[in-house]
């Protein structure tokens, strides 16, 4: 199957939703622990009223174009339901909670556009960076303003050695483990980041490689996949093959990602 091409409305839609998101993520950051109305899902990871807000203003934009909706705060229907989508959103509408919650940079929100093949448009919108990334298949990556505003073209800085990599601050394997087969460890500097900002520093060329041996859910890391899709770098499980999406648990095993 080849990948279809997002329409102009979607792309348009997909900026909006993550723009007035990331607004209202930047207007409910806790000023004091008086201000943390959290609670604790059933997996143990956190969500606050604010990432409720961001789920609900991203949920009434996108619903006029009548595609189904994946997000991390709203009930999936069950796989047999939706197995045979052929487009539907990915969202998560606050990406790294506990960043928010620290208000420290790293959250973002992340809206991904898929088809059977998937990822196809994606948007990552950095609120405290009052930017945008967005890309996707037959476009460059570019960067916008929250307000959709001034969308340019994102021209990746050279590839540079020693090789930066990106990853979670609660990843534990050794570098090693990390890096590409192809690539020597002795020439690769690692750093944790925040999110799905780690995709975006590949998009931009400010990092050469990202990798995670932990799990993530699929709307963590589809968005980000889309912009590098478009630029063609693919992003890959631990095995070596494209990551599959809309799968029964919606979980990643894994994943790498590399421009070397």
């Amino acid at each position: 199957m080849q990948p279809s091409a997002p329409t102009s409305e979607e792309q348009r839609t997909a900026v909006q939703a993550a723009g007035a998101a990331a607004r209202i993520l930047l207007g409910s950051l806790p000023k004091s622990d008086a201000d943390l109305h959290i609670q604790e899902k059933e997996d143990g990871s956190l969500v606050s009223q604010a990432d409720l807000a961001s789920q609900e203003v991203i949920q009434s934009i996108l619903a006029p174009l009548g595609l189904p909706i994946l997000s991390e705060e709203a009930a999936a229907p069950d796989h047999a339901s939706r197995k045979d989508w052929q487009r539907f959103w990915l969202v998560d509408p606050l990406d790294g909670t506990e960043s928010f919650l620290r208000n420290r940079s790293g959250f973002a929100v992340n809206i991904a556009l898929c088809d059977g093949t998937g990822p196809i448009f994606g948007v990552v919108a950095d609120p405290l960076a009052n930017r945008m990334y967005l890309g996707g298949i037959g476009m460059p990556v570019q960067m916008a303003p929250l307000d959709g505003a001034m969308v340019r073209q994102i021209h990746p800085a050279p590839i540079q050695r020693p090789y930066r990599l990106v990853t979670s601050w609660m990843e534990d394997a050794k570098l090693p483990d990390l890096v590409p087969p192809h690539i020597d460890p002795r020439d690769v500097l690692a750093r944790p980041i925040s999110g799905a900002l780690k995709f975006c520093l590949i998009a931009t060329g400010d990092a050469e490689i990202h990798a995670r041996t932990g799990p993530y859910m699929e709307w963590d890391c589809a968005a980000g996949d889309a912009i590098l899709r478009g630029v063609g770098i693919d992003v890959l499980d631990l095995n070596g093959e494209r990551l599959v999406y809309n799968s029964p648990a919606l979980r990643v095993h894994g994943l790498r990602c590399s421009r070397v």
